[in-house]
């Protein structure tokens, strides 16, 4: 073989060697591009359908909800003044509230508390938050620390999550949700 020939073989196969990493490539952008669509398409479809072996995860958190505790009220052991950040305009701001503390009557040896906190209303309609757990407590809002020591309706809402229940509206939307603390 002259060098010629050599040269030639060799551009062959770095032609040859080349078109296959494209192809490799490609293929690799092709499948990532197919997953990625898939993925897309999942998050923003209106529904979607499960295993169906995954009714037994259903089952499951709908039998904890029904060996949930049955409480129905708590009651108040403190009310702190709080300011949380991210409930106002800017991030960087604090929001003023109160944070209630309420004793629940579980069998447990962490004594559990739940704790709502309601923001501090501009003015007093009748309808903020803080106005309907201070009425559920049997408090005037101007009289808050009256609450400690009161019972507080609550019903459980699942996972950890405790709901404060107003005598007079029971069904109010925005009701405040209490976490098990």
């Amino acid at each position: 073989m002259t060098e010629l020939e050599l040269l030639l073989w060799f551009f062959a196969s770095a032609l040859l060697a080349g078109g296959v990493a494209v192809l490799l490539v490609a293929s690799v952008f092709a499948v990532a591009a197919a997953r990625l669509t898939k993925a897309v398409s999942a998050m923003l479809a209106p529904t979607s359908t499960a295993d169906p072996a995954a009714i037994r995860d259903v089952e499951t958190h709908l039998a904890d909800l029904r060996n949930a505790p049955r409480i129905d009220s708590g009651v108040v052991r403190r009310v702190v003044p709080e300011e949380r950040r991210g409930a106002s305009d800017s991030w960087f701001g604090r929001r003023p509230g109160v944070r209630f503390d309420v004793a629940l009557p579980l069998e447990s040896p962490d004594d559990p508390v739940a704790s709502v906190w309601v923001p501090t209303p501009d003015r007093l309609t009748g309808e903020t938050e803080l106005e309907r757990v201070a009425a559920a407590c049997g408090v005037e809002p101007s009289r808050l620390s009256d609450a400690v020591g009161r019972e507080l309706p609550l019903t459980y809402a699942g996972d950890g999550q405790w709901v404060i229940r107003s005598p007079s509206n029971a069904a109010a939307a925005g009701t405040p949700e209490a976490e098990l603390a």
